[in-house]
């Protein structure tokens, strides 16, 4: 009995100390924990608030080539909409190129009309020479045919006549008829084969001209469309945010024109010392609060590679400089944002990898 108790005794101390033990355990871990948020705390710092300033997607109208502004359709301010005219711009390297082009066209077609004229002149030429030794050959022919009717007529009266002769007179003309004949077909095979030589140089000239006012015609039809070009029409609905130029003026190659913008705010570009940029990255959701305590996401679009000046509104000593990152972040559309309002950015609260990598752990087990 007594031996009993004290196993039932050594059992309850047992119990207890692993109850203990188990208590202890779970207050290692629970400290273990709040080190590691501490730690994690200590470790990411206190949350980036930086300022920017509220601004829109710009587009800068520019033309590769120098031009001169003939009539511009804007001022600033004003909103336009898709379709309407801009400004109205003018190349005179276009307008005189188009001229030469003109007049070498002109200069082709007129040459070649005068080189068929030519062409065809020749060809009748050759036809009334034809015509005419066909006529004096055939009357020729004719005249034999005649005399030797006469011939055969005379024969026939006067049989005193011996017969070796009349057949020597009779051949004489028959021969003559002959060879007439063969002068006439020689005549008529070389007309027809200068017609054929005048005839097929006309052809070629003719594609050859063919050619040469196919390439003037697509090359007139390019600067054509470069001349279009030169009046500028909106694509989409835009505001007029600044006109650089004046009427009458001539503009350097990619010098801006006339400057479009959103009505509505589109992005942020903020501004943050280079000390702490490398707690951000492309693609961090970030709050952007306006000045009237309006909140909401944003999302860091990019940032610059190098240090740049402060813009002086956020400057708070003008006499004193600051330099810093340059930062750009995408904001929702609908928002109630002014173009220009200065806002304040903070950067949202990220979980210590260590702590994630613990909880994950945690959870395992």
């Amino acid at each position: 009995m007594f031996f009993k108790k004290l196993d039932e005794l050594a059992d309850l101390n047992s119990s207890r100390f692993h109850a203990i033990e188990s208590h202890k355990m779970l207050f290692a871990w629970i400290v273990a924990v709040v080190a590691i948020v501490v730690l994690g705390y200590c470790f990411h710092g206190q949350n980036i608030v930086f300022s920017g300033i509220a601004e829109a997607d710009e587009t800068i109208i520019s033309m590769p080539e120098a031009v001169e502004v003939v009539k511009i359709h804007v001022i600033p301010g004003q909103e336009v909409k898709a379709g309407d005219t801009l400004v109205e711009l003018a190349r005179p390297a276009l307008a005189v190129r188009m001229n030469e082009l003109q007049r070498e066209l002109d200069a082709i077609e007129g040459r070649g009309n005068i080189n068929s004229a030519s062409i065809d002149q020749k060809v009748a030429e050759v036809q009334s020479d034809l015509n005419m030794r066909r006529n004096t050959i055939n009357l020729e022919i004719e005249k034999l045919n005649t005399q030797y009717q006469q011939n055969q007529a005379l024969s026939s009266k006067l049989k005193s006549i011996s017969g070796s002769v009349k057949a020597d007179s009779n051949s004489g003309i028959l021969l003559s008829i002959r060879n007439l004949k063969k002068e006439l077909r020689v005549a008529e095979a070389n007309a027809a084969s200068q017609i054929r030589l005048l005839r097929g140089s006309k052809g070629l000239e003719k594609t050859s001209n063919k050619a040469e006012i196919e390439a003037l015609h697509r090359e007139m039809e390019m600067i054509k469309r470069q001349i279009d070009e030169q009046t500028i029409i909106a694509k989409e609905n835009w505001i007029v945010a600044s006109v650089d130029v004046r009427d009458g003026e001539k503009v350097s190659s990619f010098n801006p024109i006339i400057t479009l913008t959103h009505k509505e705010v589109t992005l942020v570009r903020g501004y943050i010392n280079e000390k702490i940029v490398a707690r951000l990255e492309v693609g961090d959701a970030v709050e952007v609060i306006s000045n009237s305590g309006e909140h909401m996401m944003g999302a860091i679009l990019g940032m610059s590679s190098r240090i740049v000046p402060f813009p002086i509104r956020l400057l708070k000593m003008v006499d004193m400089p600051l330099y810093g990152r340059e930062v750009t972040i995408r904001v929702p559309q609908g928002n109630r944002l002014l173009l220009g309002e200065r806002v304040s950015i903070a950067e949202k609260t990220k979980i210590p990898q260590i702590f994630k990598e613990s909880v994950m752990q945690g959870d395992e087990k």
